[in-house]
């Protein structure tokens, strides 16, 4: 019975055959992690500094010149007040609607999943592009039909592409596109529909780098160009990030905490030394932190604004320009935009020290340039 059991599995095994098969399962190594190191490597080979984050950029200290990220990297008011500055002095920022994060896998047989509803647009995202008056077209995520584009205008060039979108963006004349740039301050912001075409698999296709190369080129300054694969914060990371001033509180009220409770070698000490007093940076520091507290130093600023204001109407009669805009004139003394020179002499409440800085120094060339 024994010998049965086991020749009953040969013989039903004798009649069986097999196929080999080979399925391509992508790169392997940096190209798996990273989808767009054939993209940074191809501007690397054009002298352009490139670097590839996992997180939020450094944008205040950092020399970035165009930013490439998801659109679901926008989801956070924070982040898209960060970008929005940063684009307003000169920077590049490239919004992908769709494939733009690490995670999807390029070489599975799924169809390619695009938004299917409006609200999975990050609210932060969207109020934003509603200010830069851009508007993004999901019709075709309604009736279930992709757009296919072959070929796409980039600044009044033409390239050959291969992009698929449901959700696109809207042109001035209200057509839906694969790519709407515009300026915007001093800067410029391109969204794309389909991040595909600078991906590993693609990059190499049509015009693809060509395209890649041209938003590089259009960046109003010189700099590097970062990657955002996605940006992904953990609680703690996000709690110091956000809240580190409450955090750094705490941890001196727990350490206040073990020195009052735990036991001690002998005695306190009852002699009390003298108070030393403070130098004049520390006073000079503590003011600076009060009128930041009190009202992000508006009080200071306002007497020099006033001042350079009262100066520059001067200038403007004795130069015989009574009825010039104060501005303009202000600008082109200064050699600094228009747009700069009104936003140093009227802006109030900085919301951060970079931006504060910024207007302190259009200020003090505004200050040096005016008799």
């Amino acid at each position: 019975m024994r010998w049965f059991l086991i020749l009953l599995p040969v013989l039903f095994l004798a009649n069986c055959s097999y196929e080999e098969t080979t399925r391509e399962t992508g790169h392997k190594g940096k190209a798996r992690i990273n989808p767009y190191l054939a993209a940074e490597r191809f501007l690397a080979e054009y002298d352009y500094e490139v670097e590839s984050k996992s997180g939020w950029p450094d944008l205040v200290d950092g020399d970035l010149s165009m930013v490439m990220l998801p659109a679901s990297a926008l989801s956070a008011r924070s982040y898209v007040n960060d970008i929005d500055d940063w684009t307003r002095y000169g920077g590049h920022v490239v919004v992908l609607l769709n494939h733009g994060e690490a995670y999807h896998n390029d070489w599975n047989n799924s169809p390619f999943t695009a938004m299917a509803e409006e609200e999975e647009l990050p609210e932060a995202f969207a109020a934003w592009l509603d200010e830069l008056g851009v508007e993004i077209d999901f019709e075709g995520a309604d009736d279930d039909s992709s757009t296919v584009a072959e070929k796409v205008d980039f600044q009044g060039v033409e390239y050959e592409v291969f992009m698929e979108a449901e959700a696109q963006p809207l042109s001035p004349a209200g057509e839906r596109v694969m790519i709407r740039s515009i300026g915007y301050g001093e800067g410029r912001v391109t969204v794309v529909a389909d991040a595909r075409p600078f991906r590993n698999r693609w990059i190499g296709d049509y015009d693809h780098a060509a395209l890649l190369l041209a938003m590089e080129e259009e960046s109003p300054i010189y700099g590097s160009t970062a990657f955002v694969r996605n940006v992904s914060l953990s609680f703690f990371g996000l709690l110091w990030g956000r809240a580190w001033p409450a955090m750094i509180a705490l941890i001196l009220l727990v350490v206040f905490w073990l020195w009052k409770s735990l036991p001690r070698f002998g005695p306190l000490d009852s002699h009390e030394s003298t108070a030393q007093g403070r130098a004049y940076d520390h006073h000079l520091e503590a003011l600076g932190d009060f009128h930041w507290r009190l009202d992000r130093a508006e009080g200071l600023l306002r007497p020099l604004r006033d001042a350079l204001i009262e100066r520059a109407q001067r200038l403007a009669l004795t130069s015989g320009n009574r009825e010039a805009d104060v501005f303009q004139l202000i600008a082109e003394r200064s050699g600094i935009s228009r747009e700069r020179a009104e936003r140093a002499m009227t802006f109030e409440r900085t919301k951060d020290a970079g931006t504060f800085t910024r207007l302190v120094a259009d200020l003090q060339t505004i200050h040096l340039s005016i008799p």
